[in-house]
């Protein structure tokens, strides 16, 4: 077989000089003779390198350099007047996900764990209950449901002293639709998972749930305490809280206005849509 000596010769430098110095069989000999020429390919050994490793522009990590992970997305989210819109998935984000700091996984889905991130700004973050949905949706993710103790129970694993709450998709039925009698009491019946429309058992009954003997007025939770008591906006969102009340980590019902980190989960159907959507990009 006759290979062309240009092709050889550019064979071999580009060879040697893709040898490391410290594993250099001769010493400082090669390191010294081709320093001239590694200097001019560099380019060209360079681009060898970054073709066979691929490229990096799609990480959570370069997408957040070039802006496309905002905390508060402009095209979606809920504005200082209360109205908004949910966001739909963005396919660079979706798969870009699995490779977060905060990733964890059970029973075949991705738990995103904010406080986790390895970006301080992102780890310190807080969101409101309508932009925490966001954040996640645009993951094709959505805050986290709570539909079996196995599962409460792996998630309560990440919750120690540094975590004092976190928002879920927990949601009191209290707009548009909502007049159905089965949704009545509200306080009893009211309560349904956002993430995936799967109504929640009575607060007080014995199916799953770990709503919280006490809150800030030593009633059992939910209250609606905020309104009820204070004036305030509707408790209509459901948060876990770690021990604030001296009652262990467990549910209760909050403002949605409250600001706190967040627990995202994978949603089948977020991730069906954006792979529909975008079929030539892969989605994980």
């Amino acid at each position: 077989m006759n290979i062309p000596r240009t092709v050889l010769f550019l064979s071999v430098i580009v060879t040697l000089c893709c040898v490391s110095p410290a594993n250099a069989q001769f010493g400082n000999f090669f390191r010294d003779l081709f320093r001239p020429l590694n200097n001019i390919l560099r380019p060209v050994t360079n681009g060898f390198r970054g073709l066979f490793r691929g490229s990096n522009s799609n990480t959570i990590n370069a997408l957040r350099s070039n802006g496309k992970d905002p905390l508060f997305p402009a095209d979606c989210g809920r504005d200082d007047d209360g109205k908004g819109k949910l966001c739909f998935g963005d396919p660079d984000l979706c798969r870009a996900r699995t490779g977060m700091a905060g990733i964890n996984q059970f029973g075949g889905r991705n738990y995103y764990m904010s406080w986790q991130d390895s970006s301080a700004k992102v780890k310190n973050t807080k969101w409101d209950w309508f932009n925490a949905r966001n954040y996640c949706r645009k993951r094709c993710m959505d805050l986290v449901s709570f539909e079996t103790q196995q599962e409460y129970d792996w998630v309560k694993g990440f919750i120690d002293g540094s975590v004092p709450y976190f928002w879920t998709s927990g949601r009191k039925c209290n707009f548009g639709g909502c007049d159905k009698p089965e949704f009545f009491p509200k306080l009893i019946n009211g309560w349904f998972w956002s993430a995936n429309q799967v109504k929640m058992p009575p607060t007080n009954g014995n199916q799953f749930h770990d709503w919280s003997h006490t809150g800030g007025a030593g009633r059992p939770q939910p209250d609606n305490r905020e309104q009820a008591q204070q004036g305030g906006e509707e408790e209509a969102c459901m948060a876990v809280l770690n021990n604030f009340y001296g009652d262990g980590i467990k549910w209760h019902d909050v403002a949605c206005h409250h600001e706190k980190p967040i627990i995202c989960e994978d949603v089948e159907g977020h991730l069906a849509f954006a792979r529909q959507t975008f079929p030539n990009i892969r989605i994980p």
